[in-house]
């Protein structure tokens, strides 16, 4: 099937200009050609065509810390320990459709529970519509440490590499450790070399919720891919950021939602008030764009479902990472959630640019987000792999 859409501003995520308009020829999964401002190109017979004169083309989004089975409602300690299985299912299930909606197109779960490996394997079988999925399976974290109500308890670094295996065991593709918390570092330096080591020797990838620099520093000498969060890192973890390529997911949009809307959301009023607090000096924010303009390479998550932070939510993180000078413009920030968001994924050949030969994830825009960052809220199609699954901004079919 050939699908043609045409008219429309184009972003393709390879670079940060935008063609006033554009064609996009889809033939099955993958993208047969891209035309630029006013060029005119054939179009097969039988082919369906859009015309999206006022709109925008950019690609499938990437969210790459989200936690699909928390729904930014409720607490997540009484999430975790009193939801039952049946009820993350459904919620996860839920937490997918907006996702799409949202123009999010492939997603890597950091842990809860197992849910978001069993939604991988549903959205295989057509039974859910929804991203990609790319799941961590359960955190790891010491015994009492961060989130410990949400995650494996491990410690020693055999015990930390039995709770690796035990995330591969049930298809985790990626592998999460909790480095730090309320304190500053909670795995010794030989439990963290251990879990990198066994998640290497098993192909995996491995990730640290890591905010202080002692933290930070331990997992960049034990091997780590990537790094969660960020903080007011120091000159010594940014030079080794940068000089092994470790990527870092900033996630500043929670700080701002939970502070701004979080007494409308249910939160407690003490912890709104001590996130305002934070946002007045928020040290660990200006700690990302001093990171990025070092030459960290970052990754796009906005750590959805947290408190205040739904699965639809793209455009606070947007706009977040733009307040406080991450980013430029809008098409720098749209950029980390596509083309280098695919590159920490190790999904750059196929995904996160719109390119001739690459597979056609594709979103709509009803308006311009690099005018209007709130525009990213009007996802009017979606096209996952060449299938349109969203249209009018609502999910019309399943993968």
């Amino acid at each position: 099937m050939t699908i043609v859409l045409k008219g429309a501003r184009f972003f393709d995520g390879a670079r940060t200009a935008v063609s006033r308009s554009s064609v996009l020829v889809i033939e099955g999964e993958r993208i047969a050609a891209v035309v630029r401002d006013g060029q005119v190109p054939e179009v097969p017979a039988g082919a369906t065509v859009y015309d999206l004169a006022g709109k925008t083309i950019i690609p499938g989004l990437f969210n790459c810390h989200a936690h699909l089975g928390w729904d930014g409602y409720r607490g997540l300690q009484h999430q975790s320990v009193h939801d039952s299985a049946n009820l993350h299912g459904i919620k996860v299930a839920r937490n997918m459709r907006g996702c799409l909606e949202a123009g999010v197109t492939t997603i890597r779960d950091l842990g809860v529970h197992h849910t978001a490996i069993a939604a991988k394997e549903a959205r295989k079988l057509g039974l859910v519509a929804g991203p990609r999925v790319f799941a961590a399976g359960r955190a790891i974290a010491c015994t009492g440490g961060h989130t410990w109500w949400a995650v494996q308890e491990a410690d020693g670094p055999e015990g930390v590499r039995r709770a690796v295996r035990d995330q591969i065991k049930v298809g985790a593709d990626w592998i999460k450790i909790m480095a730090s918390g309320e304190a500053e570092q909670e795995y010794t330096q030989d439990e963290l070399r251990a879990a990198a080591d066994e998640a290497h020797m098993h192909g995996r990838k491995i990730t640290a919720h890591a905010t202080f620099n002692k933290a930070a520093r331990a997992c960049l000498e034990a091997g780590f891919d990537c790094l969660e969060h960020g903080g007011d890192y120091d000159d010594q973890v940014i030079g080794l950021m940068v000089e092994r390529g470790v990527r870092l997911v900033p996630t500043v949009s929670p700080l701002q939602l939970q502070a701004r809307r979080g007494l409308e959301w249910g939160m407690e009023p003490e912890a709104v008030e001590r996130r305002r607090r934070t946002l007045a000096n928020p040290v660990r924010l200006r700690g990302v764009a001093r990171a990025k303009k070092a030459g960290v390479k970052l990754a796009f998550g906005t750590d959805s479902g947290s408190p205040v932070v739904p699965h639809n939510e793209i455009a606070a993180e947007v706009a977040g990472l733009l307040e406080f000078g991450v980013f430029e413009t809008p098409a720098e920030a749209l950029q980390a959630a596509s083309r280098d968001s695919a590159q920490l994924m190790g999904l750059e050949k196929d995904l996160g640019t719109l390119e001739a030969g690459k597979i056609a994830d594709v979103v709509v825009i009803d308006g311009d987000p690099f005018a209007s960052v709130d525009d990213l809220r009007k996802v009017d199609m979606v096209f996952v792999a060449g299938r349109l699954v969203v249209d009018h901004g609502a999910v019309v079919r399943g993968l």
